[in-house]
């Protein structure tokens, strides 16, 4: 990565975080202390506690971890900003394995920008935004396997491992899986069918363990569409990157300006139809 690639990353990392702190400070502060029902930190081992008997152990348990540490001032504005650039920089590095261009740090603002806009709706919750989180952070730990039977085995194991972990986004992990294996060129076709069939299944397979409604089972932590519509839009932003002219759009006006104002159209579009 050149200088000017790094300059243009820092200044996106910079007008992202400051707008998303000015955001959630001025225009919807109190609402965050409202709807993450805030613990103090004495009946926080109990909350836990009652996490680990289902799937989404620890986006759940991070969410109100992080969320006890609201405090009054810009405490929770500065938080979500920095869960939500945790995010964007997940979703960059994930552009970056798919080899996408100078873009790619735009790019990866999609889904976060339509995460930050459906945070503002009372029904969608942290743990939402970090189930995402946390399984792009384990499909970047898959893709740094080599071996075939390893990257095969791990495939396999790592189903379970996110269901539990972060739940109903294990979906989105298995198209990540899908997409990245045939960037790389291989074609393993029956393990690409076996690891979708098993996590389409696997939910069924452990709603009895969980004790969940079969509805439940695909939805936990949170079972409300919207709340699918970012690790959507990243596999779509994926999917729109295989052309050639968008994957290699160079860093321009031209192009800064249009997905800028695409991203500020996507967030105020967002905003106001998630807004209590």
């Amino acid at each position: 990565m050149d200088k000017r690639e790094k300059l243009f990353r820092e200044i996106v990392t910079g007008v992202f975080v400051l707008s998303c702190v000015i955001f959630f400070q001025f225009f919807y502060s109190d609402h965050l202390f409202l709807k993450e029902e805030v613990v103090s930190f004495n009946n926080l081992p109990e909350t836990l506690a009652g996490y680990l008997g289902k799937p989404a152990w620890l986006a759940c348990s991070l969410a109100k971890i992080l969320s006890s540490a609201f405090v009054p001032g810009g405490g929770g504005a500065f938080l979500i900003a920095v869960v939500l650039m945790l995010e964007w920089w997940a979703s960059f590095l994930v552009l970056r394995k798919f080899h996408i261009g100078e873009m790619a740090p735009m790019f990866a603002l999609f889904p976060v920008v339509l995460e930050w806009g459906t945070y503002c709706s009372p029904f969608y919750h942290l743990s939402s935004i970090l189930s995402l989180t946390v399984t792009l952070y384990v499909f970047l730990g898959y893709t740094l396997l080599k071996k075939r039977w390893l990257s095969c085995l791990a495939g396999f194991v790592l189903l379970f491992v996110v269901y539990s972990l972060v739940g109903s986004r294990l979906f989105i992990f298995v198209i990540l899986v899908l997409l990245y294996e045939a960037e790389i060129g291989e074609k393993r076709w029956f393990y690409w069918a076996l690891l979708l069939i098993a996590g389409t299944l696997l939910p069924e397979f452990l709603k009895d363990w969980y004790h969940l409604s079969q509805e439940d089972a695909y939805q936990y932590p949170q079972a409300w569409l919207p709340a699918f519509f970012p690790a959507i839009m990243l596999a779509f932003v994926l999917v729109a990157t295989q052309f050639d002219k968008v994957r290699h759009l160079k860093v321009s006006i031209w192009s800064v300006s249009v997905t800028a104002g695409l991203l500020v159209l996507l967030l105020i579009v967002s905003v106001l139809s998630h807004a209590a």
